[in-house]
């Protein structure tokens, strides 16, 4: 059932979740990565308010090491982004075992997300959220950090959404409205679902 206001795409994806008869398995997995000042986490609050069915992760939510600790700790910095996308792909998998989906949100290397979840078995969907170089310094300048706009970033977003689209993920311009971008991710997380 729909809710007014809720927009069409978003109320049936909440409506399919909220249908879904409990069970054991493995639930799919919607990972959203992209740049900072991308919409990451902000799209994923507006989903985990409107879609409670759907568990949302967030990435960082763990903390960040600072860059000498992932050299102790994991050697590199990628090397311990991998290491969490799969501690991630792996928490999805066992912890909400009895949920047909869940959303992933954070700045990881999808062929991370796409590795782990081959070896996992879990289904997957990468979305890659992208903005202009000028929305992205607006963004982050409003959030209070402006030094994360560098060209270093732009390269990232630039390669987050080459690699999306080398291994059949999607690419979704973030710009518009907040529910607009939400919609159009609950229609590819549809997809997982058979629909």
């Amino acid at each position: 059932m729909a809710t007014a206001g809720i927009p069409s795409a978003i109320a049936a994806l909440r409506d399919q979740l909220l249908a879904y008869p409990a069970r054991r398995g493995t639930p799919a997995l919607v990972a959203i990565t992209g740049a900072s000042g991308a919409g990451k986490t902000a799209v994923a609050h507006r989903l985990r308010d409107l879609v409670p069915a759907m568990p949302a992760l967030c990435f960082d939510s763990l903390g960040v090491p600072t860059p000498d600790e992932m050299t102790i700790g994991w050697d590199d910095g990628r090397a311990w982004q991998k290491a969490m996308t799969w501690y991630w792909v792996q928490t999805a998998k066992q912890v909400y075992r009895t949920r047909p989906l869940v959303l992933l949100e954070g700045s990881f290397d999808p062929q991370y997300a796409v590795a782990a979840c081959h070896a996992n078995r879990v289904p997957l969907r990468v979305v890659v959220l992208d903005v202009d170089p000028a929305t992205r310094q607006s963004r982050l300048a409003s959030r209070g950090q402006a030094e994360l706009a560098t060209d270093d970033m732009t390269s990232w977003s630039a390669y987050l959404c080459d690699a999306a689209k080398t291994l059949g993920g999607h690419v979704i311009d973030a710009r518009p409205g907040l529910d607009e971008v939400a919609s159009r991710v609950c229609a590819i997380a549809r997809e997982l679902l058979g629909n």
